[in-house]
């Protein structure tokens, strides 16, 4: 069995190819199996979390294991064949959750937002906010970035118009949610973070901050106005996607509610009208893990001549 480093899988995986291992992995979603994440708490608040999922397309299972200690995370990906049950490689998995969460907003982006988007907004400067503009470039064209936060917004404004060569502008938190016509958000928000009523019509919002159901970055008036809605993976949401168990009742219908495979494979029975408004709750799932794992494997393997 491998060891797979965080600066490996910097320098193997790029983030064109980890939007193509997101897509292909939603797209064969339904022929496999997913393992819904897991949290043990101690009582010194140490936290040991574990997810994962079986592809069989891509002949590997996984799980990705984690801890949580005063509000940091580290990760560990294991990955098995599954032609033979044995052990390929323990990966680190810091630096590919930051690829694997924007590179399946990528996936979201492409399959559901419009295609003439002109802006982008990103609420969040930490490291999903880098991690996801980058992504975003991968499907579509934006004319100008707008970035809004807490802090360090000037300081990301300016990396992403010197990296990318798109305009990039600090704006409030409100002004984001007016512009876009993509909004992302990525923050560590216990309560929404603007009002509902300020999404423009025809704009694809992405809320990814809140991965627990006691936290949220939309309130319930953004659910509503959704023309669709669409999350990872139904059985997981319904149980950690705060931003919609936390609704009001009669705010949407979980039987209204599509998974990102639908929308990938085509099968999804919603079609996007102009003036819609489209949100994607992703908490992150065992997929994108194992299936991002799946492919820094076969990078190292073929690299290294395993």
């Amino acid at each position: 069995m491998k060891l797979i480093t965080n600066q490996q899988v910097s320098e193997l995986v790029t983030t064109a190819e980890a939007v193509q291992a997101m897509r292909e992995a939603f797209a064969a979603a339904g022929s496999g199996a997913q393992q819904a994440r897991v949290r043990t708490s101690a009582s010194n608040g140490v936290m040991l979390s574990m997810m994962g999922a079986v592809i069989p397309d891509a002949g590997i299972a996984g799980a990705k294991v984690y801890t949580t200690v005063k509000g940091a995370f580290k990760f560990v990906i294991t990955l098995f064949s599954t032609e033979t049950g044995a052990p390929l490689a323990t990966i680190e998995g810091d630096t590919m959750t930051g690829l694997r969460t924007a590179a399946a907003t990528a996936v979201a982006c492409d399959a559901l937002a419009r295609k003439d988007v002109g802006t982008l907004a990103v609420i969040g400067t930490g490291v999903q906010a880098r991690s996801h503009i980058p992504a975003l470039l991968q499907v579509r064209k934006f004319k100008e970035i707008l970035i809004a936060g807490l802090s360090g917004r000037q300081e990301l404004a300016d990396e992403v118009t010197a990296a990318y060569g798109v305009p990039a502008r600090v704006v409030e938190i409100d002004e984001a949610a007016r512009q876009a016509d993509v909004l992302v958000t990525v923050t560590r928000a216990t309560t929404p973070l603007f009002s509902g009523d300020l999404i423009k019509p025809g704009a694809f919002v992405a809320a990814v901050g809140a991965s627990k159901a006691t936290v949220r970055e939309l309130d319930d008036l953004a659910i509503k106005r959704a023309a669709a809605l669409v999350v990872e993976w139904k059985p997981q949401a319904q149980i950690e996607a705060g931003d919609l168990v936390q609704c009001a009742p009669g705010a949407f219908d979980w039987n209204d509610v599509w998974e990102l495979g639908q929308a990938v494979d085509g099968s999804m029975g919603y079609r996007r009208k102009e003036g819609d408004i489209v949100i994607y709750k992703a908490i992150g799932i065992g997929l994108e893990d194992v299936a991002l794992a799946g492919l820094a494997y076969r990078k190292a393997a073929a690299w290294h001549g395993w």
